[in-house]
């Protein structure tokens, strides 16, 4: 039996989770057409309350696709999910996405085994996250290739637009990767990366939403 998961309330160094007056305070600090903005997502969520695993409400954008196979999808609180990202959480699969993180249009993501996203993280528009390629592949040199592996994001992550990240990856907190990069392999914590393959081209000292 899984291990139950529950909503990422912390951050890797344990910073507590914000709690309802800090997001009523943003709600009205933003001004009107925030709110006429923020208002139908939040209701989206509100319907499709019953789609995750945790007592938060995720803000949703128009034409969200969620399929749960008999996964877990669990959030923290502040998540929103923009105008039709598509997600897909396997029968043994896990996807767990951290307090204020906000996940741009027309982005995919694929949790076969197991897709960790920290807090604070933004993923910018068509963007695709799997951990799985969803069939099985035999290579003259090597035999079976492995088809899929766990992703972990870490807190404070910035994905450009069009970025790929594939199966087996972790990205290190505070990491940056540039727009329409191929990530196949570990990011460590602070660096920027870009291109296809993604190789490290400098280091984060701070980014801003």
């Amino acid at each position: 039996m899984r291990e139950t998961v529950h909503a990422w309330g912390l951050s890797d160094s344990g910073e507590p989770a914000p709690g309802l007056g800090y997001y009523w305070h943003r709600f009205w600090e933003f001004g009107g057409d925030f709110r006429l903005w923020i208002l139908p997502m939040c209701l989206r969520g509100i319907l499709r309350r019953h789609q995750f695993d945790s007592p938060h409400i995720v803000a949703l954008g128009k034409g969200v696709t969620i399929i749960r196979r008999g996964g877990q999808l669990v959030t923290g609180s502040g998540v929103r999910i923009a105008d039709h990202c598509f997600i897909d959480v396997g029968a043994r699969g896990l996807l767990s996405i951290g307090t204020r993180t906000v996940i741009g249009p027309y982005t995919r993501i694929m949790a076969a085994t197991e897709v960790r996203i920290g807090v604070r993280c933004m993923i910018s528009w068509n963007c695709s996250i799997f951990d799985s390629i969803g069939h099985r592949l035999w290579l003259e040199e090597t035999g079976e290739a492995e088809i899929e592996a766990p992703i972990t994001i870490g807190d404070d992550v910035w994905i450009g637009p069009y970025s790929i990240i594939m199966k087996g990856v972790t990205i290190g907190p505070g990491s940056v990767i540039g727009a329409g990069s191929v990530v196949r392999r570990d990011v460590p914590p602070k660096t920027l990366v870009y291109g296809n393959p993604a190789r490290p081209a400098g280091r984060v000292v701070r980014w801003e939403r």
